[in-house]
């Protein structure tokens, strides 16, 4: 069976159906207006992240590494880190966000899909992932808990069993999330 992407691990958290369209009915979505600004922004942070001290991760000694793909077969997951800040005994994640809000449970999963990985794949502990909140340059520290590596780990669990029943899940119980979907004419029974 195909990688999990890290990203559709966000998604569970956010609304399960979303998952369920890419996985089961992939390339019926349309990308939203908000997606394409964030693909344009991050391009933009990359370039000034660079000039910027390392002051507000709280790390030295690390280097930054942009756009880095890992895949690990025993997690089932892949996905692409925005930054990997990579010290010699430690490492943590950043993950880049087009958003005014503050920190979701589904920017935690993505975070916990990320450090997982990179435990996995580059034997480097991750304590800490990052939200880096594009609009006004706010850096959230996100701890990596042994209850969020759980949530990861039963997400994965969750949309593996997905795959293979094609059983529709419930939606989201946060309405309106369903207003800014690339999938809400599909779910003609939350409206």
């Amino acid at each position: 069976m195909d990688l999990i992407p890290v990203t559709e691990l966000k998604q569970w958290a956010y609304c399960p159906r979303v998952v369920y369209y890419h996985q089961i009915m992939p390339g019926i979505g349309k990308s939203t207006y908000k997606m394409q600004e964030a693909l344009r922004a991050q391009d933009m942070v990359e370039s000034l992240e660079m000039r910027r001290t390392l002051k507000s991760y709280g790390l030295e000694d690390v280097e930054r590494q942009f756009g880095i793909w890992l895949a690990d077969e025993n997690l089932g997951i892949s996905g692409k880190l925005d930054l990997l800040l990579r010290g010699p005994s430690l490492a943590a994640v950043v993950d880049f966000k087009l958003t005014s809000g503050g920190v979701g449970d589904n920017h935690r999963m993505q975070l916990g899909g990320y450090s997982a990985l990179v435990e996995a794949v580059m034997g480097l502990p991750v304590a800490a992932g990052f939200i880096y909140r594009i609009p006004d340059s706010q850096v959230f520290s996100v701890e990596i808990t042994a209850e969020l590596r759980k949530k990861v780990e039963a997400a994965i669990t969750g949309i593996n069993i997905l795959r293979q029943t094609q059983d529709l899940p419930e939606p989201t119980a946060v309405r309106k999330r369903c207003a800014e979907c690339e999938f809400a004419n599909f779910c003609g029974d939350i409206w």
